[in-house]
């Protein structure tokens, strides 16, 4: 698979860097929100990733199954070959949309001047 395609997957969760949060459970909103600011930062994937670990370590409890989810598809999509074709990875897109759709819903409720079409 591409590897611009997963770029493309971590692109989608960088638009919640526009965002400026309240509180909330586990990790801190606050900090939340300050991780996303330095994942839009990052301008390839390996810095993506390291900054969604970031993103994962100050996200609240609630959030990090999800965050989990999108680390491993993410991973998963840049491991892949060439050739792979993405109907071998529709389960994991599945998982990969509920994920991107619950942090919305999170960052929507606690979350400052976000754009509506924050993920689509």
């Amino acid at each position: 698979m591409n590897k611009l395609v997963s770029l493309t997957f971590v692109a989608g969760l960088g638009a919640l860097s526009f965002t400026a949060c309240g509180g909330s459970g586990g990790g801190s909103a606050e900090g939340f929100c300050d991780s996303l600011a330095n994942f839009e930062e990052a301008d390839d994937f390996d810095g993506a990733m390291l900054a969604l670990e970031d993103v994962k370590s100050n996200a609240p409890d609630n959030l990090k199954g999800e965050l989990d989810t999108l680390t491993g598809v993410l991973n998963d999509f840049n491991d892949a070959g060439e050739d792979a074709h993405f109907s071998e990875f529709a389960y994991q897109i599945a998982n990969y949309t509920a994920a991107v759709e619950k942090i919305e819903k999170y960052v929507d409720a606690i979350c400052e001047g976000l754009p509506e079409d924050l993920l689509d």
